[in-house]
């Protein structure tokens, strides 16, 4: 039987078969309406339109939890088409957010059972999967540490979850409210106030942050580099740059001035976008949240405090075992400024871990977790076992695997 892992994620679903890595698709888990000709486009069907200014997005989650199963179930539909997926003969392996809430996982359940009919399911927190994977990310080989703190900054939410021999410790589980979509849009308010107006180019603005964004090793230092500048308008100033935005005739996809390539070189009339310390000042948010109205700590103290909230044998092994991971993770710095914030904050050596892909890195650790046979004995349920526990029997069984 086939075993099918799924991680949910409430920007963008990475689905594929354990037994090859080849079979992962990365889709996009949004319904997308164009401005000009209304049509919609289903998670990665966007790929196929040049049609890519003012797209109106319908997400199924709504802060950071699934709630719209109407379009969750319409991107899945074509998720599993696309994989040529037969749910009565396969394993669903399926990723959720931390502290899901249980009329989330009754739903759940029922769709995947009853709606879908998939012969088994096992179900856990993303952050689990991670924790999969992390022995050879820290060690390069050998079992995992007994101790992990997994700082997941997602889309919507950052977390910060420690575990102790794969088993979270709840009671150190932090959550700061800012993800990669709040970035996004605080940089669209941002240019839309300085430069072009773009608060309704959500796509264009996501790529801009993705590949013009990095975070500050000295926040003061390279706000005094960057005074007076406006991109590269103003002098050869060593952060500024200039966004080539796409014309969606020859490009669909912008990109940094002189690194077009051909593409480049056939656009006449470029619409340039400035940015200069808009570039840092934007993933500050994620250490201090109050330059957006967040009355919360940055993601280095709520790691501090995730820390100090265990216990203190377990400190010193947590902090040198942090696995940074999700889409966020792949800021250009990040790893660097947390770990450097840290290590000002408590006693003992610090030592950050990133992957080399953070974003697939959850789906990897559920691959290795569906091949572990003892493991998947005890945590994965059938149908027929759904269908004779009932719902809230199945709910406290996965529970006991977070």
């Amino acid at each position: 039987m086939q075993r099918l892992i799924l991680d949910n994620g409430s920007f963008s679903i990475k689905c594929g078969y354990a037994d090859s890595e080849d079979t992962v698709r990365v889709i996009p888990n949004s319904v997308v309406r164009t401005k000009r000709t209304k049509r919609i486009y289903i998670g990665d069907q966007i790929d196929t339109t040049t049609d890519l200014s003012g797209l109106y997005y319908r997400s199924p989650f709504e802060r950071g939890y699934l709630l719209h199963w109407d379009a969750e179930l319409a991107i899945w539909d074509r998720t599993f088409r696309v994989l040529g997926c037969k749910p009565s003969e396969t394993s669903l392996f399926l990723s959720e957010p931390v502290f899901n809430f249980k009329h989330i996982q009754r739903a759940t359940d029922e769709i995947v059972f009853e709606e879908y009919q998939f012969a088994n399911m096992a179900r856990a927190p993303v952050t689990r999967f991670s924790v999969a994977n992390v022995g050879k990310l820290i060690y390069e080989s050998g079992p995992d540490p007994e101790c992990t703190l997994v700082v997941d900054v997602g889309h919507a939410f950052s977390y910060v979850v420690p575990y102790h021999n794969s088993r979270q410790i709840s009671a150190g589980i932090r959550r700061v409210d800012v993800g990669g979509r709040i970035l996004t849009n605080y940089l669209k308010e941002t240019v839309s106030f300085r430069y072009w107006d773009m608060m309704d180019e959500t796509y264009i603005m996501n790529a801009v942050k993705e590949q013009c964004c990095f975070v500050s090793q000295n926040f003061k230092r390279d706000l005094e580099t960057t005074r007076g500048c406006i991109g590269q308008r103003k002098g050869n100033n060593p952060l500024g740059l200039e966004y080539v935005l796409p014309d969606f005739t020859h490009s669909k996809q912008g990109f940094i001035k002189g690194q077009g390539g051909e593409v480049e070189t056939q656009m006449n009339d470029k619409q340039l976008l400035p940015l200069c310390n808009e570039r840092f000042a934007i993933p500050e948010a994620l250490f201090h949240p109050s330059d957006i109205g967040l009355e919360q700590g940055g993601l280095h103290q709520a790691v501090v405090q995730a820390v100090n909230a265990c216990p203190e044998d377990l400190r010193a092994v947590l902090l040198a075992n942090i696995v940074l991971v999700g889409g966020g993770a792949a800021l250009n710095g990040l790893k660097q400024r947390l770990q450097c914030e840290i290590q000002a904050m408590v006693p003992y050596d610090v030592r950050v871990n990133v992957p080399d892909d953070p974003t697939m890195w959850a789906w990897r650790g559920g691959c290795l977790m569906a091949k572990q046979e003892d493991l998947i004995s005890q945590w994965q349920i059938s149908r027929e076992q759904y269908q004779e526990m009932g719902v809230d029997r199945v709910i406290a069984h996965y529970n006991k695997f977070v």
